[in-house]
């Protein structure tokens, strides 16, 4: 028997459960997906299933379909699953989806933590401007952001790595640790509060299943073995999945991305860059651009100095991608309420002839 309490239920998916528990149905905490397969954590095992028609009926969106970390209401048929309903998240890690449809992909559900991992092997895997992306998104979605810089066997000046980081992460915690020689990997794992779940994200090749696997004190992950010609790993995770780590904590592994799609709103900006959006507020005019108008205080900080150029433009091309994405999301709303409305009247009006043929 599973306690679901160890999994993260709490009294917010305790109320939303209730009605469907009248009903008869049960809860259970996604473990994996795999091409809309799911493996469930419950009350009675390990249940392996998929959504309803039902479901696949009523949903609307890519994001509506569980994700790993998810709390599902299903129906128990046999020794297998039907998921029937997706019970609200506290909190979601998400990206656009790749294509030229907007559309939000849910990468991990209901976690504390998004670590964000980081290879100190030199090249693209330390890059600020990512890093500052994954930021602003792991805000977005509620959850509270960690920087891992991994692989410092291989990293021979720890100090510049540490103070780069420190100059974008404000109050958010650091740990440098090296998944080979184990390294920090202790405090690492001894910061995270029993029943807690974390993320693991970042770039394609910086250990993030080698760092899980590490933490796990066994190799379930399957690593890639290190390329010669520059003693870097290969990406391996295809999946999504959950594991528990011996504090009681849970981790889940996510693929590797070479570049983190945005998702969300304009406002996600504002605690990601709080020294440009303190800034702003003492700019001379209200929908000030920052770019060329009089009085701006934050160009006042570029000038100065205080206000890294690239941060800046990195800010500004965020900015710019997630305004793109704010009108599509919108006018794609308006489109599914404007259908809506229509199949409401529609079905009014046959309402009506119905009744006068009575």
């Amino acid at each position: 028997m599973i306690n679901l309490n160890e999994l993260g239920w709490n009294n917010s998916f305790e109320d939303q459960f209730l009605p469907y528990q009248k009903q008869g149905l049960s809860a259970g905490r996604v473990l994996k997906e795999v091409r809309q397969q799911y493996t469930l954590y419950t009350e009675e095992g390990i249940l392996c299933g998929d959504v309803s028609g039902h479901f696949h009926f009523t949903a609307l969106d890519r994001s509506d379909y569980p994700t790993v970390g998810d709390w599902v209401v299903f129906r128990k048929c046999g020794d297998y699953a039907q998921i029937e309903q997706v019970l609200n998240r506290t909190s979601a890690f998400s990206r656009n989806s790749s294509g030229k449809e907007i559309q939000e992909q849910v990468v991990a559900a209901n976690i504390d933590y998004l670590c964000i991992v980081c290879g100190l092997d030199g090249g693209r895997n330390f890059n600020l401007r990512s890093i500052e992306r994954f930021i602003a998104m792991t805000l977005e979605g509620g959850a509270r952001p960690v920087i891992v810089l991994n692989k410092a066997d291989l990293c021979s000046d720890r100090e510049s790595a540490i103070l780069q980081a420190e100059s974008i992460a404000g109050n958010i915690p650091i740990h440098i640790i090296s998944a080979v020689t184990g390294e920090g990997v202790d405090n690492f794992s001894k910061s995270f509060e029993k029943g807690s779940t974390l993320a693991f994200s970042g770039q394609s090749g910086v250990g993030k299943s080698s760092l899980i696997n590490c933490l796990l004190g066994m190799e379930t992950l399957k690593t890639g073995k290190l390329r010669e010609t520059d003693l870097r790993g290969r990406h391996t995770t295809t999946h999504k999945e959950l594991f528990f780590l011996p504090s009681g904590a849970m981790v889940i592994d996510t693929p590797g991305m070479r570049e983190l799609q945005l998702w969300g709103s304009l406002e996600s900006l504002d605690e990601a860059y709080s020294d440009i959006n303190e800034a702003a507020k003492r700019c001379r005019f209200r929908n000030c651009t920052h770019q060329n108008e009089p009085g701006c205080a934050v160009r006042e900080l570029l000038i100065d100095g205080s206000l890294e150029v690239a941060r800046y433009e990195n800010y500004s091309d965020m900015r710019a991608e997630l305004s793109f994405i704010e009108s599509r999301v919108n006018d794609k709303k308006r489109q599914q309420r404007k259908a809506k409305e229509k199949a409401l009247s529609k079905l009014i009006r046959r309402s009506l002839k119905s009744d006068k043929r009575k």
